[in-house]
């Protein structure tokens, strides 16, 4: 990463239009916010996020809005509670080159900058910094891997999508949003990806932390401060593993990398779907895994390979659990929010995860990132015998989901916490921009 690199990037962002971008582009900018919406509406609703709601609405109130409550708290809080809850439940939207999730980086920041004193983002901003944050977000992510061991994606390289996006939502000129980019990674966290293996829920507050962060990097900006001529470097080169890579610079305004993401549908970690999906394909095929089975062995990548532990403690380490993961879709026959609350941590499902032996292979390491597959083989005590491998998670680019199951799973987790109408009325709005603003968007989640 060189200075003029980062001369591109800010120029890029902040001369971004509505009208640089194709009808595809906003289309999938549309259903990025839904998306986001609709994991964050179903995470603010857990335990402990709930609990961090209240605490803050108590001590920091304001115009806010965390979305799925009534009442507000000061808008960099309330944006750190919509990225807590929309990383919490492990569905939030991603990109598999950048090996990270940019959109809930960004837009959870968009949002409380939407609600500060003063601020008004109308849709053409909200989308032109979507999809100028995104298209920054990736090509630093694509630069940064493979990240320094031990590290987890969350919270490190996303501010610089988050500051960019922010931004160019709010119009900053070149200079400014320069010296915002340049300053952005100064707040990078140093993660660890073990707390997500081992439960520990400071993982699931990465993301969220970035709001406040990005909300301040903005306005400092805009004061006059500045960040060092080579920023992203210097700052970011000591997370990663080989030193930062050059930056895909000449492609921005070119390849859209936001139509490369792909869309959850199971509520763990990315690294286990290729096998949850497995485990679909099989059943479809007509194994009935509701019999007495003897083994399941799966092969795939090393760093899903890692997931390994067969008794995880807590929702979040059952998410990070390949064993468990498919456990639990065998067991409650899906693989969504509630196969992994605390709930499902049961010992019918640890009885079958431990029935579960996991395997790196050459032939699917050798894949990545291109492929990040799986082969599943189950034995069952009748003696059947049956193997799917699966080379591409659903989701993505080469098995995306339909709009229609998308909406289906925006419904299956707002509906509870707000009701029928109001997920909607929500969907429906959030499929309008640019013709609707964030504001609007932001009043709906606080109807019921």
């Amino acid at each position: 990463m060189t200075a003029s690199e980062i001369d591109q990037l800010a120029a890029f962002t902040a001369s971004l239009t509505l009208s640089d971008l194709p009808d595809s582009v906003i289309d999938r900018a549309n259903l990025v916010i839904a998306d986001t919406i609709g994991c964050i509406i179903g995470g603010v609703d857990t335990p402990e996020v709930t609990r961090l709601a209240d605490r803050l609405a108590v001590s920091n109130p304001g115009p806010g809005t965390i979305l799925g409550r009534n009442n507000g708290v000061v808008p960099a809080f309330a944006g750190m509670v919509n990225g807590i809850g929309g990383t919490v439940l492990e569905l939030d939207e991603g990109h598999k080159r950048a090996a990270g999730h940019p959109a809930i980086h960004i837009i959870p920041a968009m949002f409380a900058t939407a609600e500060q004193s003063g601020t008004k983002l109308e849709g053409e901003s909200v989308i032109a910094g979507l999809v100028a944050g995104y298209e920054v977000a990736v090509r630093i992510g694509e630069a940064s891997q493979p990240l320094a061991n031990g590290y987890h994606p969350h919270g490190v390289w996303g501010i610089v999508g988050a500051v960019a996006g922010v931004a160019r939502a709010l119009g900053l000129d070149e200079e400014s949003t320069r010296e915002a980019i340049s300053m952005a990674p100064n707040h990078a966290q140093h993660t660890h990806f073990e707390a997500a293996t081992s439960g520990r829920t400071v993982r699931n507050t990465y993301a969220g932390m970035v709001v406040p962060a990005t909300v301040a990097v903005v306005e400092q900006a805009q004061a006059g401060f500045t960040g060092l001529a080579d920023g992203i470097n210097l700052h970011l080169d000591r997370t990663t593993e080989n030193g930062l890579g050059p930056i895909e610079s000449g492609s921005l305004g070119d390849q859209w990398t936001i139509e490369e993401g792909y869309f959850k549908f199971h509520a763990a970690c990315r690294y286990t779907h290729p096998a949850i999906d497995a485990i679909d394909r099989l059943e479809d095929d007509g194994i009935d895994l509701s019999t007495a089975i003897s083994q399941i062995t799966v092969e795939t990548y090393p760093t899903a390979a890692s997931l390994n532990e067969t008794r995880p403690t807590n929702p979040l380490s059952a998410r990070f659990s390949l064993p468990f993961a498919i456990s639990t879709r065998i067991h409650h026959g899906h693989a969504g929010k509630s196969a992994f609350e605390a709930s499902a941590l049961i010992e019918n499902v640890y009885e079958i995860a431990e029935r579960v032996q996991v395997e790196a292979t050459d032939e699917f390491a050798q894949a990545v990132p291109d492929s990040r597959g799986a082969r599943v083989t189950v034995e069952l005590t009748d003696g059947t015998r049956a193997s799917v491998t699966i080379p591409h998670a659903r989701g993505g680019a080469e098995r995306p989901l339909t709009h229609e199951e998308l909406r289906q799973k925006f419904d299956a987790l707002v509906t509870p916490v707000l009701g029928e109408q109001v997920a909607v009325n929500l969907w429906r709005t959030s499929q309008r921009f640019p013709e609707t603003d964030a504001v609007e968007l932001l009043r709906l989640t606080r109807d019921r």
